[in-house]
């Protein structure tokens, strides 16, 4: 695994259930969290077509954000 310098970052997915959210943080490496996103959870139990937008959104968001993906996959 690649080491984190000051320009890298990991996220850190939580979900906050009180909320019904899905909160991302960016995690340098001083361990600092930075506020990425909050995602409201579909309102619609079961795999519903909002649950798997949202799937495929936070996907994407991540990937993109991520500068140690971009590199390796020269984006």
């Amino acid at each position: 695994m690649e080491q984190l310098t000051m320009n890298t970052y990991d996220h850190l997915v939580c979900v906050d259930e009180d909320a019904k959210e899905l909160v991302v943080f960016r995690v340098g490496a001083d361990g600092k969290r930075t506020l990425f996103t909050r995602v409201a959870l579909p309102q619609v139990e079961g795999w519903s077509a909002e649950l798997q937008d949202l799937a495929k959104a936070l996907g994407e968001n991540l990937l993109i954000d991520s500068p140690v993906i971009r590199r390796i996959l020269n984006v």
